[in-house]
């Protein structure tokens, strides 16, 4: 069956017209000691740029590894079916390519991983390709009215929020009597021992006014804004993911990975990237 999803040079992307947008107000996901002082709701003017559609997807990433060598310290992960994804990891580490998984949103990559994609894609598609930055990727995301989410204001319904309590039967009851023994809401998506990130598209919903897919819930996205100027190891990345909070999947929240500390030391296994070049 033919995927859904192009392949590097196929990348499809969505106009974002020149003007202004509604940014604001900040939200921190907090992973950092110090966090900046938060920017209130406001008006920002942009020009136009060109956003991709969906993130770099497994197939895209595998096609750009192959096609340059490049030494990536990453890992593949695959969806684990069965008792053992119930009771260890639903989305674990695997040695090679899993079969079936080419529309995933391809995770584990440091943000100099995404800038080499960027490079390698600006070359063969003629275009000056990179990451956006904070504010292009929140219009992108919400439009120029201020939503919270890309599809609205409203909270994801149930068929786009994914979310139950855990535990929820015995199974999950005995992992969290053995392995994390505390009641919670199960994140974004989904609590990240029991869940895994969809296929992109896989939600029709999860789009952007401007036709940008799954900026909302799915995985964390490399941005190449500084998070804190006194802090320029820390950049920002927007989204939220599978294994956050609802929270943490509105267009306005913001939170931080390192591009500094080593990428096999620090690197976010739910954080990839979509790409944009400017008209």
């Amino acid at each position: 069956m033919k995927s859904r999803i192009g392949s590097p040079h196929e990348t499809e992307f969505c106009h974002i017209p020149a003007g202004p947008f509604i940014y604001g107000p900040e939200e921190c996901y907090e992973r950092l000691d110090k966090c900046p002082p938060l920017k209130p709701r406001q008006i920002i003017d942009l020009p136009s740029f060109w956003m991709a559609k969906y993130p770099v997807t497994y197939r895209q990433w595998r096609e750009f590894l192959e096609a340059t060598g490049y030494n990536w310290q990453g890992q593949w992960y695959h969806i684990v079916n069965g008792w053992r994804g119930v009771f260890l990891r639903a989305f674990a580490p695997t040695d090679s390519y899993p079969d079936g998984h080419d529309e995933l949103p391809i995770v584990d990559v440091s943000q100099a991983d995404a800038f080499a994609y960027c490079q390698w894609l600006s070359e063969l598609i003629g275009k000056a390709v990179t990451l956006p930055t904070e504010y292009q990727w929140e219009k992108a995301a919400r439009g120029t009215d201020g939503r919270l989410y890309p599809w609205g204001n409203t909270p994801p319904r149930p068929e786009i929020q994914w979310q139950r309590r855990f535990p929820v039967g015995p199974e999950t009851y005995l992992f969290s009597l053995l392995v994390r023994p505390r009641r919670e809401w199960a994140r974004a998506g989904w609590y990240w021992r029991n869940g895994h990130p969809l296929p992109v598209g896989s939600i029709p919903q999860n789009v952007s006014p401007y036709g940008c897919v799954d900026m909302s819930g799915n995985i964390w996205e490399w941005t190449c804004s500084l998070y804190n100027p006194d802090l320029p190891e820390f950049h920002v990345v927007k989204g939220g993911s599978w294994g956050y909070t609802i929270h943490h999947a509105k267009c306005n929240v913001r939170s931080a990975c390192s591009v500094t500390i080593p990428s096999r030391i620090y690197r976010a296994q739910g954080t990839g990237f979509r790409v944009m070049y400017n008209e």
